[in-house]
């Protein structure tokens, strides 16, 4: 609602009305609609104690709990943080134990930040599970966060958190789940990355993450260090975490290494994230349960099948293309398969179907068979794909995960009243001046807009001479001679009227003429 006045209250009043009226004045607008809809903004952090009785009321077993700072002249709003029971279940019962953290800043009146934490299911879709509300990203609230989402979640057997690179996240990690497998996004540390190193050999760092077998991960780093002594030391210090695949723990099965779940959750929040409080709460509320209800609808459509169609699906089409392996059976499901890269190496993979696995670890990390897994078992007359996959990618488990139903909630008037003795008062933190931002600034790896490529990510190629900075048309090509330019036809003459003659721009005038006395004496003749 915020979002549509403030856009278009003044473009609607100009083509409705035909009045023009003036940006502060949409703006003061604005302000009292809000305060009518959504009530004062003071009021609205006094409201999560509201919200947070009707929650435990309708969804027991929910953690929701509010953290306030006792000052002399009152008490002040901290931070905030909520889960339901059922985004709990679905984790738990359903989804890989992997989590990704992720914080994103508010564009309202509070300068605060939003932090969430997000799971996958087994489709690869992102599952919210908790989020918070704090006004900075320190040791303190990250520690804060995570003792919440342990009393909400536990203390699963196996744990994967996917993070940034950020010591307060890190620091509280070590303190809240010393035991858990911390990952960090590989495409923050490229972008820092790129700043200390550049050179195609530097390259390889998007081999090494994407490898499963350490043995090839270090070949890769050695090459690299051999190249530069700076780099071990820079990664070690800035970037200890794991980064790669072929460090990662087999019993999560989860092969992701960028946190594209945070940026679609970011994304996903991006348009309300500029309302009280209150009001934002209990919008996440309705948008947990309108993802949950239509993701029940999809898990209830998969009657018939084991696993998830698409994921079958995905195995069968790349079954197709296995021409360059070469299986050599020992077993019935053991052999060994070789592989011809482009580069004209010769790789020769071990495969067990009965164990499910495969020396490249590929098998074994992401829970889905690898290529030279595929080549195996094709060998066999209409084999079932749904056998070889790990049970996370049943349709069994992905309904477990949406099992539970967010329950409705009465408009907030209705909500129990919470009187806890004193005035809460609004955080004590300071807005920046100025209007703030809705739109992240992207990175220089990132594209901008609808454009694939931008400037400071690529530069162009010269088709001509092959360097990069110029077009094949440049006057920077050394292969191009002096810019061409149009001759304009002589109006004067009858025998060169409808022609046209392409000459270098700084010699049309001189050549024209030569050209022009040579016809007239080819005419002659």
């Amino acid at each position: 609602m915020l979002t549509w006045v403030q856009r278009n209250c003044k473009k609607s009043c100009r083509e409705k009305y035909n009045v023009t009226i003036g940006y502060g004045t949409v703006w003061a607008g604005r302000q009292i609609a809000a305060e009518k809809i959504f009530g004062t903004w003071e009021e609205s952090f006094a409201l999560l104690f509201n919200f947070k009785a009707e929650v435990e009321l309708k969804m027991p077993g929910s953690v929701v709990e509010i953290d306030v700072i006792n000052k002399d002249d009152g008490v002040y709003f901290h931070r905030f943080f909520c889960c339901f029971k059922l985004s709990i279940d679905g984790f738990l019962n359903g989804c890989r134990p992997y989590l990704i953290i992720d914080s994103t800043a508010f564009n309202g009146r509070w300068n605060g930040h939003m932090t969430s934490a997000v799971a996958l299911d087994r489709h690869n879709w992102i599952f919210p599970i908790a989020f918070r509300f704090f006004d900075s990203e320190t040791t303190d609230n990250w520690t804060w966060y995570l003792q919440q989402l342990q009393k909400a979640i536990g203390n699963p057997p196996y744990l994967a958190i996917s993070s940034y690179a950020c010591k307060g996240i890190e620091n509280a990690i070590k303190q809240v789940y010393p035991w858990a497998e911390h990952r960090e996004c590989f495409f923050h540390l490229m972008k820092n990355f790129v700043k200390q190193f550049q050179g195609p050999t530097f390259g390889r760092m998007y081999l090494a993450a994407r490898t499963y077998q350490p043995e090839y991960y270090e070949y890769l780093m050695n090459k690299m260090y051999a190249v530069s002594k700076k780099v071990k030391p820079y990664l070690d210090k800035h970037h200890s975490l794991i980064w790669t695949r072929s460090r990662f723990s087999e019993e999560i099965k989860c092969e992701h290494i960028a946190n594209n779940a945070a940026e679609v959750w970011n994304r996903w929040v991006k348009d309300i994230k500029d309302l009280p409080i209150a009001e934002l709460a209990d919008t996440l509320r309705s948008k947990f349960m309108e993802l949950y209800a239509r993701r029940r609808k999809i898990g209830e459509k998969f009657h018939g099948h084991t696993m998830l169609p698409i994921v079958v699906r995905q195995f069968n089409v790349l079954s197709r293309n296995l021409g360059h392996l070469k299986v050599q059976e020992g077993g019935r499901d053991e052999a060994e398969v070789t592989e011809i890269t482009t580069t004209h190496k010769v790789i020769r993979q071990v495969v067990n179907l009965k164990n499910q696995t495969c020396s490249c670890r590929e098998w074994q990390v992401s829970g889905k068979p690898c290529p030279h897994d595929l080549a195996l078992i094709i060998t066999t007359r209409n084999p079932k794909m749904e056998d070889f996959l790990h049970p996370y990618f049943s349709v069994y488990h992905f309904r477990l995960v949406y099992a539970g139903i967010i329950k409705p909630l009465p408009n907030k008037s209705q909500w129990p009243k919470v009187e806890f003795g004193y005035k809460l008062l609004p955080p004590l933190a300071k807005r920046a001046v100025g209007r703030q931002r809705k739109n992240r600034i992207p990175g220089c790896l990132e594209s901008k807009g609808d454009k694939s490529k931008t400037k400071g990510a690529w530069k162009v190629q010269c088709k001509t001479c092959f360097q990069h900075g110029h077009r094949s048309s440049s006057p920077k090509c050394p292969m191009n001679g002096p810019k061409k330019g149009r001759v304009v036809q002589s109006k004067e003459d009858p025998w060169v009227q409808g022609k046209e003659m392409l000459v270098p721009a700084h010699q049309k005038n001189r050549r024209w003429q030569g050209n022009l006395e040579k016809s007239h004496l080819v005419l002659a003749l």
